[in-house]
């Protein structure tokens, strides 16, 4: 009976410590997936700003195409 208790036990420990590595994982892979999708928006902000600021682009178009008020993006200029 220990023996069986003991195999039990170890199935137990190897199970959690791959659930943890699964978790580990797809927490790196969303991680890295939400940085690329933060990036390029972030991306995509400063581009705009930086359009208006060398008037080539009105604050109405930018910030239309950024769905933002104008005010919420002139803030940011």
């Amino acid at each position: 009976m220990l023996a069986h208790d003991y195999a039990l036990e170890q199935a137990e420990e190897k199970g959690l410590e791959r659930g943890r590595a699964e978790g580990i994982e797809q927490g790196l892979e969303q991680g890295l997936e939400r940085g690329r999708t933060e990036g390029i928006e972030r991306g995509k902000l400063f581009a705009f700003l930086d359009m208006v600021r060398q008037h080539a682009l009105t604050s109405e178009f930018a910030s239309e195409q950024l769905g933002m008020s104008v005010a919420e993006f002139e803030a940011l200029l």
